[in-house]
């Protein structure tokens, strides 16, 4: 099943995007690499860097256990970990 996905960081690098991916794993696959983009380019002092991944691992292991079961049954599942912020919507 096709997922909306739509995810926001806050903070001195904030952004959106979204795009549509097949499943969770492949929204996790996105997230991680649009973090480490992040993390490679902003500048961030070590501190902040070492911050997001953190958030970004415990957004990850949500996504695979809770927005996996809700996605599967059809619902949109929504999450925030510090700056991060994701959702998952059904659209199909």
């Amino acid at each position: 099943m096709a997922l909306r996905m739509e995810w926001s960081i806050e903070g001195p690098f904030s952004g959106a995007a979204g795009q549509t991916v097949r499943d969770v794993q492949e929204a996790v696959y996105w997230l991680d690499g649009s973090v480490m983009r992040i993390q490679e380019r902003a500048g961030l002092p070590p501190f902040e860097s070492d911050r997001l991944g953190q958030c970004a691992r415990l957004l990850r292991a949500r996504m695979l256990d809770e927005a996996d079961s809700a996605t599967s049954r059809g619902k949109q599942w929504s999450a925030a970990v510090g700056p991060l912020r994701m959702t998952l919507t059904p659209t199909g």
